[in-house]
């Protein structure tokens, strides 16, 4: 077997465990990211934080899998280091068993790893997204924001107490700037104000695609209702013509 044939088929290997873990692993990466979300706001208990420890090992064992069955593993670790990334950050969770000293140096430290968490989080939405619908539309845009949404509001929520007072208003004040309307509140955390930034500049980028998208899918509907119309008004004039047609051949047969 020669070697352009051995990465055909793994190649076609890689790609049916893909096609056959990918709705299984859509659903964890949902229930996840909600997790992360509630481990933000909230935090987690010794029974939730188990059900996330376990779905992050499935992940490892996932990327590893492909890993060792990609024909070009120095290829696949280039295009997917932010997700090996995001996968060994919940190893350092170790640090929280440092949270009685609350030093302030200690204290900035932990915000700024809780800050990558949410960064490499927004990597997994986009990868889960992407993974639940193929084709990349409107409706792609608008799950992805949604995500980002909860998961940003979470970011903030943890950065900015007592500044946003729970996650709603958190939920709230995101939502605000991610549809570019702006709030009275500006974060005080330098770790907010970047993720503040980010979210930004992802709504920028995003909401112009929105926009076109919504206003030609509307004029869509209105070039289809006006094609219809012109349509019903061409079998109109048919039928018209088709009755002066035969009045005229009357007339003729009259006439006669």
């Amino acid at each position: 077997m020669d070697r352009e044939q051995l990465q055909q088929e793994r190649i076609e290997l890689l790609s049916q465990i893909n096609e056959l873990l990918d709705f299984p692993l859509i659903l964890l990466s949902i229930v996840w990211l909600i997790l992360l979300v509630v481990d933000f706001v909230y935090g987690l208990s010794p029974l939730l934080q188990t059900a996330s420890n376990v779905i992050w090992g499935i992940f490892i064992v996932d990327f590893f899998i492909e890993l060792y069955i990609a024909p070009k593993k120095k290829v696949y670790l280039k295009k997917n280091w932010l997700i090996a990334f995001s996968l060994f950050l919940p190893a350092l969770r170790i640090l929280r068993l440092f949270r009685g000293f609350r030093v302030l140096k200690f204290t900035s430290f932990i915000r700024s790893f809780n800050l990558v968490r949410i960064l490499s989080s927004f990597n997994r939405s986009i990868r889960t997204v992407r993974r639940a619908m193929r084709q990349r539309g409107l409706e792609y845009v608008l799950l992805l924001t949604v995500f980002i949404n909860f998961i940003g509001a979470a970011g903030m929520y943890s950065f900015e107490r007592p500044g946003l007072s729970s996650y709603g208003d958190a939920f709230w004040w995101t939502a605000m700037i991610m549809t570019t309307i702006g709030s009275d509140y500006w974060p005080k955390t330098v770790e907010g104000r970047i993720l503040t930034f980010l979210l930004s500049v992802y709504a920028f980028a995003i909401f112009g695609y929105i926009t076109a998208a919504l206003a030609s899918l509307l004029v869509g509907k209105d070039k289809e209702t006006s094609s219809k119309e012109i349509e019903e008004l061409h079998r109109e004039v048919q039928r018209l013509s088709s009755e002066i047609s035969r009045f005229s051949e009357k007339e003729k047969d009259d006439f006669k």
